[in-house]
C-alpha cells in the first residue's frame, strides 16, 4: 500500500499545497512549527477517521477559514487506485468521500487505507496508563476488522446506559436487579466478543515483538505480552466461558457498582501485560528497554497488518528519530525497506547514508527548496555555463 499524493486546502497552517510521495522512504524535513506533522496528520486522518492529536475537528481548520479540505490518492498491492477526501468544518460534522462519493458514516472508510503511526508520545506506551495501551489495540485492530468498530460503539453505548441507570439507582437508593441483569447480559456478551478479538491480536503481537526485540538486544532479553483481563488471568478457554466470567463479575458485584454508580468490570478495564525476562516492564524496565519495546510494538503492528491483508500498511514516523539513540535509529533505517515510509524530522543529515530517499522540505506550510540548495544549484548552473 502506498500514498501517491495528498492535497490540502486551509488545513492547519497549510493554505494550499499538494505533496507527492515515492514508493520507498519519504523524508519531510524543515524547522519546527512549519507544518511537517500536519502532513502526517492529514494522511492518518484517513486511516483512523480522526486526528491523532486534535481534540476537536475545528482545530484542523486554518484559523481564518471556515472549512478545510484534504484529498488523498493511494494504491494497493494490485495497483488499484482509490481517492479519499475529507471536508472539515468549524461548525458542522466532517464529511468523508470515497472516489468522490460521500460515505454515510466515518466507520465506512476505516480499514480501506491502513497506516502505522509512531510519534514521540508512543514511546511512553509501556509505562503510561492502561487506557493508552487499550487505545493502541483498538486503533490497530479497527484497521484490520471494521466490525470491531461496531462492537466497540455498541459496547460504549450499553455501558453508558448502564452507568446512567446505576447512577440513578444510587441517587434514589433503589437497586432494580432485573433491569441490571438485562444490561449485564448484553455487556458480558460484548465483552466476550471484544476480548476474544483482542486476545487473538495480542498473541500475534507477542510473536512479532519477540522477534524485533531480540534482534535489537542480540537475544539477551526476552519480552512477553499477554492480555490482562479482570475476567481471566490465563488464556481464554472459549468465547462462552469468557462471557460467563464477565457475567459473574457483573452480577456478583451489583451492590458495589450500585454504591459507586458506575460499571467497574468489563473490557474498558483490561490491559496488556508486558514483561521482560519475567519481570513487569511497567515497574522494572529501563528507559532504553521501554523505547525498544515501543519500537518493536509498532514494527509488529505493521507485520500483523501485512499478514492479515497481504501487504504492508504505510508507516508514518513523526519526529521519532530525534527521540532515539543511534543504535535504534540505525535499526529503524535498516528495517523499513520494501514498504512506504513517510518520516518527519528537522535533521536531513540523519538520512545521508540511506539509499533513495525522497526529500521534501517544508517551510510555512509549503514545499520549498532550501536556501542552501538554491545556492548550490545556482553555483552548479554557473559552472555548467562556463
Amino acid at each position: 500500500m502506498k500514498v501517491t499524493d495528498i492535497e490540502f486546502d486551509s488545513f492547519r497552517n497549510i493554505e494550499s499545497e499538494k505533496i507527492e510521495f515515492s514508493d520507498g522512504i519519504n523524508v519531510i524535513y524543515g524547522e519546527n512549527a512549519q507544518g511537517k506533522t500536519n502532513i502526517l496528520e492529514g494522511i492518518y486522518l484517513f486511516a483512523r477517521g480522526k486526528s491523532f492529536r486534535a481534540f476537536k475537528d475545528k482545530e484542523l481548520v486554518k484559523f481564518d477559514k471556515s472549512v478545510a479540505y484534504v484529498k488523498m490518492n493511494f494504491e494497493n498491492k494490485d495497483n488499484e487506485k482509490t481517492f479519499l477526501g475529507a471536508e472539515i468544518s468549524k461548525s458542522l460534522p466532517k464529511k468523508f468521500y470515497r472516489n468522490k462519493v460521500k460515505v454515510a458514516k466515518t466507520a465506512e472508510i476505516i480499514g480501506e487505507f491502513r497506516a502505522v503511526l509512531f510519534c514521540p508520545s508512543h514511546l511512553g506506551i509501556i509505562k503510561d496508563s492502561p487506557s493508552v495501551r487499550r487505545k493502541f489495540l483498538d486503533v490497530a485492530i479497527s484497521q484490520l476488522r471494521p466490525v470491531y468498530i461496531k462492537m466497540m460503539t455498541r459496547y460504549n453505548a450499553v455501558m453508558e446506559e448502564r452507568n446512567a441507570i446505576l447512577k440513578m439507582m444510587s441517587e434514589e437508593r433503589i437497586l432494580n436487579q432485573d433491569l441490571m441483569d438485562i444490561y449485564s447480559e448484553e455487556l458480558a456478551s460484548l465483552c466476550a466478543d471484544i476480548a476474544d478479538i483482542r486476545n487473538e491480536y495480542i498473541k500475534k503481537l507477542d510473536f512479532w515483538v519477540k522477534n524485533f526485540f531480540e534482534e535489537m538486544t542480540g537475544g539477551k532479553e526476552k519480552p512477553k505480552i499477554t492480555y490482562e483481563s479482570n475476567a481471566s488471568e490465563n488464556d481464554f478457554e472459549s468465547r462462552e466461558s469468557l462471557k460467563n466470567r464477565y457475567l459473574d463479575l457483573l452480577k456478583n458485584n451489583k451492590e458495589r457498582e450500585y454504591k459507586y454508580g458506575a460499571t467497574l468490570f468489563g473490557i474498558h478495564k483490561d490491559d496488556l501485560k508486558i514483561e521482560i525476562n519475567g519481570k513487569d516492564s511497567r515497574l522494572y524496565s529501563s528507559q532504553g528497554q521501554q523505547r525498544s519495546l515501543s519500537l518493536a510494538m509498532k514494527m509488529a503492528e505493521g507485520e500483523i497488518s501485512r499478514e492479515s491483508k497481504g501487504e504492508y500498511p504505510v508507516f508514518l514516523f513523526d519526529d521519532v528519530l530525534s527521540e532515539l539513540d543511534d543504535s535504534r535509529k540505525k535499526y529503524i533505517l535498516s528495517n523499513i525497506k520494501a514498504r512506504q515510509v513517510i518520516i518527519t524530522g528537522c535533521d536531513k543529515g540523519v538520512f545521508e547514508n540511506t539509499d533513495e530517499c525522497n526529500f521534501i522540505y517544508i517551510k510555512d506550510g509549503k514545499r520549498n527548496i532550501p536556501v542552501f540548495e538554491k545556492v548550490e544549484n545556482e553555483e552548479n548552473l554557473e559552472a555548467d555555463m562556463e
